[in-house]
């Protein structure tokens, strides 16, 4: 019998969103490439490794099947031929990045695991990269990381892992007051803002893929000198570099707050490596506008204290792990239609210090996935001396090439800001054009109260 629940609404719904892709650039694989400095290693040795290390990594030996209440995770043994393999890639500048580019496309074979592992060298004299691809479905953000832990790092007790939420229990039970607090936020939340809607730049399929690297010390230094965080830190460079874009290039972001889906990681430790998304993408209004990057920093700290919050952390996974079936399916749709969809951002840090035999870890690109009507997703990983972050921009937005450049220069003006300029402030984050709540959000209200209040009378 399987340890972890069936596949979930979220779960599938990235299945619905790769069927809906026009082009495989927006299909719903993602990746890490890990760069690692020492002597290629030999194939055969490698796939022996993995194999060794299968029975801790369920999400590797089993696939989603059936679709609705019929969905399930069925085993099925990963053929290392297929699944680890390797290829010699050529010695030109860029030519690692556009070998990942085209590899991101291949397809997956139904009915086998949806994962594999790709030993990439040639392009450097004295290292070799380790791709690592799978589908968003069975894996997520964070267990993508444990896998490379479980693969490449020290033993750890489940409890150690990187990226593990430690502040909610597997079976929580909301407070009614922090429910209701909770269910507020989302409703004020699921309003749709239409920012990405463009009559002259329709959302396409196709995807640019672009990496941009920063010393790790820039995010750190930053957040000390704000007192924030350096998730704070990452998300206001993100959203200087889209206001500085959109001045030229998409006027309906100037003046107003960014939407950004943040995904909020639910994973507990008794469910290291299982199978399916163990997250809720949690929509923020970040300060828009033309303003100094500091004094963003300062009202972007003000708007995120929710994804730290223990308290609706337990709301969130209630509601992914109690929820009705159908009433969750409800909310997953409804925040996922067009003028809804928006900005996907996503922070990670890996703290244990990764290595293949003699091999060490120096560095580690993420790559995250951009479905239909997403107009970009970026991720950010920070290891060691380096943080990297994947920009996957939908093509049809206009100059957009440039963000990672802009995210750059935000992050280094926030290690030597400017001078404060006087003046009024912008109108506040978190005000967005007008509309009325969803019926599935009422919905959703009703239930939490519901079920805290049921648990407040057994806890009496």
């Amino acid at each position: 019998m399987n340890r972890f629940p069936d596949p979930s609404p979220a779960d599938l719904v990235m299945v619905k969103a790769e069927q809906l892709a026009e082009h495989p650039e927006a299909n719903a694989t993602v990746e890490v490439v890990l760069h690692l400095t020492g002597a290629v290693p030999d194939l055969a040795g490698l796939r022996e490794h993995v194999t060794a290390r299968l029975a801790d990594l369920p999400c590797l030996s089993h696939v989603l099947t059936g679709d609705g209440p019929a969905a399930r995770w069925i085993l099925a043994v990963p053929d290392m031929a297929r699944h680890v393999r390797d290829q010699r890639v050529a010695s030109e500048p860029e030519a690692l990045e556009a070998t990942v580019r085209l590899l991101l496309r291949e397809p997956w074979t139904e009915g086998a695991p949806t994962w594999r592992m790709i030993l990439l060298h040639g392009h450097v004299p004295d290292g070799f990269a380790l791709l690592y691809l799978t589908h968003h479905a069975v894996q997520d953000g964070a267990n993508v990381v444990t896998v490379m832990e479980v693969l490449f790092g020290p033993h750890r007790l489940p409890e150690q892992f990187s990226v593990l939420t430690r502040d909610v229990s597997p079976i929580p039970r909301p407070r009614l007051s922090q429910a209701l607090r909770s269910a507020v936020t989302l409703q004020r939340h699921a309003r749709r803002h239409q920012m990405w809607q463009s009559a002259a730049h329709p959302p396409s399929s196709r995807r640019h893929t672009l990496w941009a690297q920063t010393p790790s010390a820039a995010l750190h230094t930053a957040a000390r000198a704000g007192g924030a965080g350096t998730n704070d830190v990452y998300l206001t460079a993100l959203v200087h570099a889209i206001t500085q874009w959109a001045e030229d290039a998409w006027p309906r972001a100037t003046n107003v707050a960014i939407p950004v889906m943040v995904p909020v990681n639910l994973r507990t430790p008794d469910e290291v490596a299982a199978p399916g998304n163990r997250l809720f993408l949690t929509r923020i209004d970040l300060p828009g506008a033309t303003m100094p990057v500091g004094r963003r920093l300062e009202r972007t700290r003000a708007v995120t204290p929710a994804l730290k919050s223990a308290g609706h952390k337990t709301v969130l996974r209630a509601a992914l792990t109690r929820l009705p079936r159908r009433l969750l399916q409800r909310l997953v749709a409804a925040s996922t239609v067009p003028g809804r969809l928006t900005v996907c951002a996503s922070y990670v840090v890996v703290r244990q210090r990764l290595h293949y035999g003699e091999a060490a870890v120096h560095r580690i690109d993420p790559i995250i996935c951009c479905p239909p009507g997403v107009p970009m997703a970026v991720v950010a990983v920070s290891y060691g001396n380096t943080t990297s972050a994947c920009f996957r921009i939908d093509q049809a937005l206009p100059g957009a090439v440039s963000l990672p450049a802009h995210w750059r220069q935000a992050l280094a003006d926030l290690v030597a800001p400017a001078p404060p300029t006087t003046g009024s402030d912008p109108a506040p984050a978190g005000r967005t054009p007008a509309g009325s709540a969803t019926t599935v959000v009422r919905a959703l209200v009703t239930w939490l109260a519901r079920c805290s209040t049921a648990a407040g009378v057994r806890r009496r």
